[in-house]
């Protein structure tokens, strides 16, 4: 099944018709002939095939191989961020900033914090608000914030990092989204006349640890802070494992 879907993405043919005594033969072979991208891809088909295999296995019920590489195909776009693998450091002159929310009850918290090209930091800040939101709005939030603290330390150039997905794609989209979401984007990025440049990644939340930490410390202090290098002592310890890392 996985070789009948692997024929719709126009796969090289020594990885189709090549055989193999083990699987993990192919997997190899596959890594030494495709970049980094297409192994993403081609390791998420063999995921959906062998998922479809165990749904024939446990109820008896198994897909063709077209729906399963359409599935694929969408789990690649909703996917396609460029910076999975690698923790990339901003080039000189770029502040890299990550934000992150957390929502408890009623309320809804930030956090931010701003490295530079070298990776230490140069300033960050938490806050809260009492409203409850869904995930996709905390987070715009937290990127609207990020934005009103890059500017009042003095950033010019910068790429800011989330961990979520969705948002990551609105706003690399945004050009195109005329919901409520892209016009607000829109308008927070219009409103940064400071920038000269600003670029949004998805990032794992492994390396939004201390974004994180501010932002679910910021609701039960309900605290609103921004600080320069003077950063608070709560977070010394993640910040010190986050350079050394």
């Amino acid at each position: 099944m996985a070789r009948a879907i692997l024929t719709f993405c126009s796969l090289d043919g020594r990885l189709i018709n090549n055989d193999y005594n083990y699987y993990i033969d192919w997997i190899e072979e596959s890594i030494r002939l495709l970049d980094k991208k297409a192994i993403v891809d081609f390791i998420t088909t063999l995921w959906n095939s062998w998922n479809n295999r165990n749904n024939f296995i446990f109820r008896g019920k198994e897909e063709y191989a077209r729906v399963i590489w359409e599935r694929d195909i969408t789990l690649s776009k909703d996917f396609h961020i460029h910076n999975m693998v690698n923790k990339l450091m901003p080039l000189r002159g770029i502040v890299k900033i990550n934000f992150d929310a957390a929502v408890s009850n009623t309320k809804t918290g930030f956090g931010v914090i701003a490295r530079d090209s070298e990776g230490f930091f140069i300033g960050g800040g938490f806050g809260f608000k009492n409203e409850e939101m869904t995930s996709d709005w905390t987070e715009l939030y937290a990127f609207e914030e990020s934005l009103k603290i890059a500017r009042l330390l003095n950033v010019t150039k910068a790429t800011l990092e989330t961990d979520c997905t969705t948002l990551t794609n609105r706003i690399k989209k945004r050009r195109d989204d005329i919901s409520l979401m892209g016009y607000l984007i829109n308008n927070f990025l219009q409103n940064m006349d400071r920038f000269n440049n600003v670029v949004v990644n998805w990032d794992n939340r492994n390396c939004n640890k201390v974004a994180d930490f501010l932002s679910n410390y910021a609701i039960p202090n309900e605290g609103y802070l921004v600080f320069g290098m003077d950063y608070p002592t709560v977070i010394h310890n993640l910040v010190i494992d986050d350079v050394i890392n």
